[in-house]
């Protein structure tokens, strides 16, 4: 053979290797990671968090993540299990976040949202690519905020229009949320130790007076039953509910992150929708408005509790000054936007 042609012979050869290579590189480079969630689903299997979880494992397979999910009807075993390493990814509210993430865990501060139009900007903003620094601390990363509906006071008389009628009253506090244990007695009321799944039954059986939660819960709840014969519901949201995506960054694959905060932004209309739907199924007379004179003494109030939160190191500083900082955007005419000492 002469040399010429060997010489052809041996690069087609390695041509063909290199291909065979490198081919197998791309399909190795293409399988998706395998990860496990716990999933979170207050609901239960077949509501509208168990089709939202669905479409998200699907959308992961996008970003290179198959997601297998274990479900859960109780955050607080979710928040273990993460930490135990039985999951790589998990959702849960605001308040069990905070465990791992003060930042993202104070989005849930009284009052510091005060509407939907606040809520999106704010959850755009925190998508960003330059926010990513505060979503990770140590090996934790929150890669999605989803709106879970502005929080309602729910009592049995519709009289107490504030926080300081509701003084002597008993009022259901979770377990996983002692912090507010404390602040319920400065205000005079009497806390009742209760779990998610245990609260709403108490109000309903007229254990306490007080309880409260999104609008999805009066109907999935049976909260008509606590709210007779002369309750009401406090229009006048107290904090903006949300669930968020807390995953171990050394599991995730490049760019998963920032995709999956990303995906929940652009979503942020269609969650809303189904939020706003149960709000508006509420029978219009339950609602109880919130009293022009009475509205300074509850922004102040609320205030006053972030404020304590913040020096107790239970809320995160810097968010707090993000939140009224979109507060002052959509109305630069409140007070807070000059006066000195503001968040």
């Amino acid at each position: 053979m002469k040399t010429s042609s060997f010489k052809r012979l041996v690069q087609q050869s390695l041509t063909g290797v290199l291909a065979s290579v490198a081919l197998a590189a791309s399909a190795y480079a293409a399988e998706p990671v395998p990860l496990t969630m716990c999933a979170f689903t207050f609901m239960g299997e077949g509501g509208p968090e168990h089709q939202a979880l669905l479409d998200y494992q699907t959308a992961a397979l996008g970003w290179g993540v198959k997601l297998t999910m274990k479900p859960y009807i109780n955050e607080k075993i979710v928040a273990e299990e993460l930490k135990s390493g039985i999951c790589d990814l998990a959702n849960m509210t605001s308040n069990q976040a905070r465990n791992f993430n003060k930042f993202t865990g104070t989005l849930d501060s009284p009052a510091a949202i005060p509407s939907y139009k606040h809520l999106k900007i704010v959850l755009e903003t925190l998508a960003k690519p330059t926010a990513a620094k505060y979503m990770q601390v140590g090996d934790y990363e929150v890669v999605g905020i989803q709106p879970a509906g502005e929080v309602f006071l729910f009592t049995n008389d519709r009289k107490l229009q504030s926080l300081s009628d509701m003084a002597g009253k008993r009022i259901a506090i979770l377990d996983t949320m002692p912090e507010m244990r404390q602040l319920v007695l400065d205000l005079g009321m009497t806390p009742v130790s209760s779990t998610m799944t245990n609260m709403y039954q108490k109000f309903n059986n007229g254990a306490t007076d007080i309880t409260a939660g999104p609008a999805v819960v009066y109907d999935l709840m049976e909260l008509h039953k606590g709210l007779k014969p002369n309750g009401g519901i406090l229009n006048m949201p107290l904090v903006q509910g949300n669930n968020q995506f807390v995953a171990r960054t050394s599991k995730l694959p490049a760019g998963f992150a920032q995709k999956s905060r990303e995906y929940f932004v652009n979503n942020f209309d269609k969650n809303l929708g189904m939020i706003q739907s149960a709000e508006q199924k509420i029978p219009k007379d339950l609602w109880v408005p919130l009293p022009e004179s009475r509205k300074d003494e509850y922004d102040q109030q609320t205030r006053n509790i972030r404020l304590a939160f913040r020096d107790k190191s239970i809320y995160d500083a810097k968010m707090l000054t993000l939140l009224r900082k979109v507060r002052c955007q959509v109305d630069g005419t409140l007070a807070e936007c000059t006066a000195q000492g503001a968040e």
